[in-house]
């Protein structure tokens, strides 16, 4: 979600789970993400990690899909949502090309918060989503309760009573990504909640469990396409 502080302005909030954002979107390098990503806008040229570029209206990119965004886009809608919440949307297929992300639906005249919200419901909960494993769910909510501090994938599957092959595949089959992905996309979480109540890089770090600040903009580079002061500077954050 590429977001230049001078040059891509919007508004953007946080709720359990999910990360909304409305307004300019800039072009940005090949990049992915632990999270499922909604885009709408007028005009979106994507492109996947084969380099060829395909324009839609809408987009659903499933999680750790390489993925860029190869023209600025204005009045765009965008949520970046957790696996562990994103029901269907969690299971479509990965790969290379963006033209497998098109999702058909009518463009809103409004592109504000509750619109977005609308949309994400009716991607994600409209079906059933499938039924997910027990220890799976309980996992997720351990990890939550572990931060910031070390989460290890054996702690975590002797918790849930699980081997760490099994709640390992799980992670994969479910959620669609692996488990250090999922708890790297947790701390990031709470680094984004933290800078969105005004934290400095330093205290929104440590908070998440990071390093210091140079990991977690290391860490939002890779995984978001520009640096996190460009969530701080460039973006109005909704109470």
């Amino acid at each position: 979600m590429p977001l230049s502080p001078v040059h891509h302005r919007g508004w953007a909030t946080i709720e359990p789970g999910r990360l909304y954002y409305g307004g300019h979107i800039g072009a940005g390098d090949l990049h992915a993400h632990p999270a499922v990503q909604l885009m709408v806008g007028d005009e979106l040229i994507l492109a996947g990690a084969d380099g060829v570029e395909h324009t839609m209206t809408a987009a659903l990119i499933p999680a750790n899909t390489p993925h860029a965004i190869v023209r600025d886009a204005a009045g765009v809608l965008l949520a970046l949502i957790d696996p562990a919440q994103a029901g269907r949307a969690s299971h479509r297929p990965r790969t290379g090309s963006a033209t497998a992300w098109r999702v058909d639906l009518d463009l809103p005249a409004d592109r504000d918060l509750p619109t977005l919200q609308e949309l994400v419901t009716s991607l994600t909960e409209t079906a059933p989503p499938r039924p997910r494993h027990p220890a799976l769910i309980r996992a997720a909510q351990i990890i939550e309760e572990m931060l910031p501090g070390r989460v290890r994938l054996g702690d975590v599957a002797a918790a849930v009573h699980l081997s760490e092959s099994r709640l390992s595949h799980l992670f994969s089959g479910e959620f669609g990504l692996p488990f250090r992905p999922y708890v790297l996309w947790a701390r990031l979480r709470v680094a984004l909640a933290a800078v969105s109540r005004g934290a400095s890089l330093t205290e929104a770090a440590h908070t998440a469990g990071f390093a210091d600040a140079a990991h977690l903009t290391r860490t939002v580079h890779r995984m978001m396409g520009e640096a996190p002061s460009a969530l701080a500077d460039g973006v109005r954050w909704l109470g």
